[in-house]
């Protein structure tokens, strides 16, 4: 029997009815842009977050994009953000004509290292003429980046903080004694609601969450044209909206969040129990944070034999991610090289993304586990694999 890697199937069985009820309103209205359905998913995701606005927007990237140049992000700007993390990242930043500029992850988070990102910000050597406006932190897999440090570099060196949420929806951070949703903490915070995410549509969707009333109003003009009325447009703006049968879908699904990532750290919890003694490294959870677990990433020097090891026995698993952004073909103009970010290059080199969703059973858990057991065991080669070659992942076919 295959174990899934995610099972959109199961969780779209489970909710099916109420959606369908949900798209014979839409249907009745004939309401397919804006309307109440987006007007309802952003008040009822707003009070989720506990922010005073969500505007919905078009996709996870729309949301980087328009949430920076919101922030006043331009020509002349960099942005700092790490590798490790999916190309919609880098790409919003390029889109609104700032310079992304990396730096290192923490080797036991997988997030934004503090200690990297102070040192970039103290020598002062900017790529740009305008240095430094912002910082986009990566919360990766679901686990909240330190965003009490965070925000004390940022204060000092007077950045603004679009936190990359796209992976957390309802993870949490214990800020100033009081537990604060990912997205919630910097000037804004962006979601991706991608059909595999915690949180995710039947198609694409993102939105911005913030507590800033100018950056709401400039978000929600920029995603729809730069229209102040039917036929008068304050700017040129971009069609990046929300539709009413996707904020359907998410808010039948924003009802079982909760549930759902309970579910999640149960799995989680019981990985840890039953990978304790191989020779794996599950992931950390520091004090004060709380992870959604949008994926469950073990490392190992043996990757590529666990990895082989868990196909062969019909188990879904991935790789989040194989290249870091510095080395790939679309950033290869800033001018890094393989070696600039050593804790990035060995966790692509080293992760593997189990199984992890919250219709996934016990059994199959077990069986996950023993079979990461045996490969890690085996010592005549049967599993083994090499070690992911970067420069051969970004190189062109050849004839």
């Amino acid at each position: 029997m295959q174990i899934k890697f995610i099972n959109l199937a199961a969780q779209n069985r489970e909710i099916r009815e109420e959606v369908e009820r949900e798209f014979a309103e839409i249907h009745k209205n004939t309401a397919y842009v804006g309307g109440a359905a987006v007007t309802s998913f952003e008040e009822e995701f707003a009070a989720f977050l506990g922010v005073s606005h969500v505007i919905g927007v078009g996709s996870g990237t729309d949301a980087l994009r328009l949430a920076l140049l919101a922030a006043g992000v331009g020509p002349g700007d960099e942005v700092i953000t790490v590798p490790m993390t999916f190309i919609a990242t880098a790409a919003a930043i390029i889109q609104t004509g700032a310079r992304p500029v990396f730096v290192d992850i923490d080797p036991d988070t997988c997030n934004i290292s503090i200690e990297a990102l102070a040192g970039y910000l103290e020598r002062r050597q900017w790529s740009t003429s305008n240095g430094p406006k912002a910082v986009v932190p990566v919360h990766l897999y679901g686990m909240p980046a330190q965003m009490d440090a965070l925000r004390k570099l940022a204060n000092r060196y007077d950045i603004k903080i679009v936190e990359d949420a796209c992976q957390a929806h309802g993870a949490r951070i214990s800020l100033d004694g009081n537990w604060m949703h990912a997205g919630t903490i910097g000037a804004a915070g962006c979601f991706s609601f991608y059909p595999g995410k915690n949180l995710g549509a039947w198609g694409e969707a993102g939105a911005v969450a913030t507590n800033d009333d100018e950056l709401a109003d400039r978000i929600a003009l920029l995603r729809d044209h730069g229209r102040i009325s039917h036929y008068a447009h304050q700017e040129c703006g971009y069609n990046a909206r929300l539709d009413a049968l996707q904020a359907a879908v998410l808010r039948v699904k924003l009802k079982r969040l909760d549930e759902w990532n309970d579910r999640r750290r149960e799995l989680a919890e019981s990985y840890r129990e039953l990978l304790a003694n191989c020779d794996v490294r599950t992931p950390c959870e520091p004090e004060g944070t709380q992870s959604c677990y949008h994926l469950f990433v073990i490392r190992s020097e043996r990757r590529d034999a666990i990895r082989n090891a868990l196909l062969m026995s019909r188990i879904e698993c991935g790789i989040h991610y194989p290249v870091p952004l510095h080395l790939q073909p679309a950033c290869r103009g800033l001018g890094y090289r393989i070696g600039d970010f050593p804790a990035s290059e060995h966790l692509a080199d080293t992760a593997l993304s189990l199984p992890m969703h919250p219709h996934l059973t016990n059994l199959e858990l077990v069986r996950i586990a023993e079979t990461i057991r045996l490969a890690l065991e085996n010592n005549n080669g049967l599993f083994a694999g090499t070690t992911y070659n970067h420069e051969a992942a970004c190189s062109p076919p050849t004839r």
